[in-house]
């Protein structure tokens, strides 16, 4: 390991670089030149796919078609609403990200860090195949959404169908064309609607990575501060000897993470409550279409129903993980020989187990915390409405 310079962070040891680089591409990040482009894509998205839905309707009277349209427009939603509070956020994202290069800047510094290099790089080295995945899934999953309904389509047109009904990639109208019955009207609504899945894929990498990131790294700070604590010990190769000058720093280090978990909550609280809410939404509209109709829309239905789990899942497992690191702080600090420590030792450390023991984690608009058995009683609740709506749907 090269020894980190005080003032200096090689790119394996910064947080989120790879996020930041399509971040700043699109002008969410850096200068503010060039925010326009996000503009430009947001735009775009918002009148493709959102104000058709919300201001011109579905289009049809079945009422799967308007399950399956309102589920999409709930998915929509949670990447633009995402994506508005980062845009809105941003001075305090980039607080995040400037205490965190802070963090891993203290952490790293010193020939006794190489367990916490080896942790960021590590991390930073899964962060990079997430991220890589996810770029593929972005580069090719609008033309797999778009692909299914293009080809029923076409072999309704081919073989001579009367009258002819085109399958939709998402259940719309779209400015007065006749997307459903003209064969020219539907490639020109498909071919912008491509361009716009394309946008939605590419702000979606940026919701999923910029949110579940920053919580990834978060729980790490909290690792940093429990291995630096361990390491207090063994300073100077004895096995009591621990100076207030490095209590000081491991202290600070243990308020800087903090500081970080906070500024993170303020910007993701209103983003996974709105997550947890249209997922919701989401899977039991999905659910009712699944019980009323199977066909080759079933492709779509479903690959909007496992993205809203993996998306609630991945908060919920993440926000569990923090709680639990922010707590093993406490455990480290339990576990040291304090009762053999002087009694200004002995206060710095009374301080840090207070920390320890305050709430520490992601939550819902203050409403819920996001853990893993937030996200069972998510399903269990879209179930039960599920239940709920077919019921209704069945008497009327």
């Amino acid at each position: 390991m090269e020894t980190v310079r005080w003032g200096t962070l090689p790119e394996e040891l910064r947080a989120m670089p790879f996020t930041l680089r399509i971040m700043e591409f699109v002008g969410l990040w850096g200068s503010w030149a060039n925010f326009y482009r996000f503009a430009l894509l947001y735009s775009l998205g918002i009148m493709d796919i959102v104000f058709p839905k919300i201001f011109l309707g579905i289009g049809s009277d079945d009422v799967t078609a308007i399950c399956k349209g309102v589920a999409e427009l709930m998915f929509e939603l949670s990447i633009y609403c995402t994506l508005a509070i980062l845009a809105a956020k941003r001075k305090t994202f980039e607080q995040v990200i400037r205490g965190l290069d802070e963090i891993f800047r203290e952490a790293t510094f010193g020939e006794e860090s190489n367990a916490c290099y080896d942790m960021i790089f590590k991390l930073n080295q899964t962060m990079r195949k997430v991220f890589r995945f996810l770029v593929v899934y972005c580069i090719y999953a609008p033309f797999a959404f778009a692909l299914p309904s293009f080809l029923i389509s076409h072999w309704r047109f081919w073989s001579g169908s009367e009258p002819l009904i085109c399958e939709l990639p998402m259940e719309q109208k779209f400015y007065g064309l006749q997307i459903r019955t003209n064969f020219t009207h539907y490639h020109i609504f498909v071919g912008i609607s491509v361009a716009a899945y394309c946008v939605c894929a590419f702000l979606e990498l940026i919701k999923v990575t910029s949110t579940c990131f920053m919580i990834k790294y978060s729980s790490l700070t909290y690792r940093l501060v429990a291995e630096k604590i361990r390491k207090l010990p063994q300073k100077d190769g004895s096995k009591t000897k621990v100076t207030v000058d490095d209590l000081k720093r491991v202290v600070e280090l243990h308020r800087k993470a903090y500081k970080i978990t906070d500024l993170i909550e303020e910007m993701c609280q209103v983003p996974v409550a709105l997550e947890f809410l249209f997922c919701i939404m989401v899977w039991c509209l999905n659910m009712i279409y699944i019980s009323q109709k199977i066909d080759l829309n079933l492709i779509n239905v479903m690959i909007i129903f496992f993205l809203s789990l993996v998306h609630v899942f991945c908060y919920s497992y993440l926000g569990s993980e923090l709680i639990e690191e922010a707590a093993a702080v406490g455990t480290a600090i339990y576990d040291l020989p304090w009762y053999e420590h002087s009694a200004e030792l002995q206060r710095y450390y009374r301080l840090m187990l207070q920390r320890t023991q305050r709430p520490t984690g992601i939550t819902g608009v203050k409403f819920f915390v996001v853990e893993r058995t937030t996200f069972f009683s998510v399903v269990q609740m879209a179930y039960s409405y599920y239940l709920v709506l077919k019921d209704v749907l069945n008497k009327l």
